[in-house]
């Protein structure tokens, strides 16, 4: 088999744009030049790549598994070349990146932010959902998870744990009154969080061990941690929530912590990544700062909380 790498530059277009023509115009070439280099990296894979005539444009199986490796390979070609070109492995070309709603505006925006400031030739997409996207399906560069990783062949890196906490706003309290047992606990208006897999079924376990499932019945339904906070906040209703959301609210007064010796189940906050050996510079790099920028920003929390 004739392997020529130049036919991956093609193919990637291809898949990106959409058509051989905005991938033509990508490259400046003839749509000519793009649709023979397709064929010939086709006969030479043996393989159909992608299934296409005058109305319908898409990738087969095979093709969307070869685009996330040679999407890989050209970065990492473009990032060699930089490198040699520039002295200095400088990030550049598009970066894509999704995080949930609530965690991407605390901190994941702020620090694309000053990253962006520092690489002028990147371009960040950013996407932010509680919607749980793969990212090799959704062709992100960085998955940021809140909460716990399912199994997958994706890569994950670990940035810190959490804990979460049952909330209330002080209205509630004072409507209903301070629920001294789990009993008094599950009468209480939930709201649930549907990006959550078992919104409304939350596990306690004491301090002794023992653990309880309790299953509410919710007031309100939302579909996004903001949207559950704001519902709490307003007086709707008692919510679960990870500790790093609540903790200026429950240190200010404005919500309430709820049976704080039943603990919750803990969780992670990771970044994922698609299974690919080579990551970009900008991944990498961005990676490594974003982990940098989040835990100083937490050294910083903690010790203005503690009095230092």
């Amino acid at each position: 088999m004739s392997e020529n790498l130049n036919r991956l530059t093609y193919f990637v277009a291809i898949a990106e744009e959409g058509t051989i023509t905005a991938a033509a115009a990508r490259l400046r070439v003839s749509k000519a030049v793009v649709s023979k280099q397709l064929q010939l990296l086709e006969h030479d894979l043996g393989a159909t790549l992608i299934l296409r005539n005058s109305r319908h444009f898409n990738l087969t199986e095979t093709g969307e598994a070869f685009y996330e490796a040679a999407r890989a390979a050209v970065a990492q070609a473009q990032d060699a070349f930089q490198l040699v070109r520039k002295g200095r492995d400088e990030p550049s070309g598009e970066l894509r990146i999704t995080a949930p709603l609530e965690f991407g505006v605390g901190y994941v925006a702020p620090a694309v932010a000053a990253f962006s400031s520092l690489y002028p030739a990147l371009r960040v997409d950013l996407t932010l959902s509680d919607t749980r996207f793969d990212p090799v399906e959704a062709r992100f560069d960085i998955a940021f998870r809140v909460g716990w990783l399912e199994d997958s062949a994706n890569t994950a890196r670990k940035l810190t744990g959490f804990s979460q906490v049952m909330i209330a706003a002080p209205s509630i309290v004072e409507k209903f009154g301070m629920p001294q047992t789990l009993d008094d606990l599950a009468r209480l208006p939930f709201i649930e969080n549907r990006a959550l897999k078992a919104p409304s079924k939350l596990t306690f376990t004491d301090k002794r061990g023992q653990m309880r499932d309790i299953a509410f019945q919710p007031s309100v339904s939302g579909d996004t941690t903001q949207a559950v906070l704001s519902v709490v906040k307003a007086g709707g209703g008692i919510a679960n929530m990870p500790d790093f959301v609540v903790v200026d609210a429950l240190r200010t007064g404005e919500l309430i912590g709820i049976l704080p010796e039943y603990a919750l189940p803990s969780g992670t906050i990771s970044a994922v990544f698609p299974p690919t050996p080579y990551r970009s510079a900008a991944t990498r790099k961005f990676t490594d700062f974003f982990f940098a920028h989040f835990r100083q920003e937490h050294r910083q929390s903690n010790e203005a909380k503690n009095g230092l």
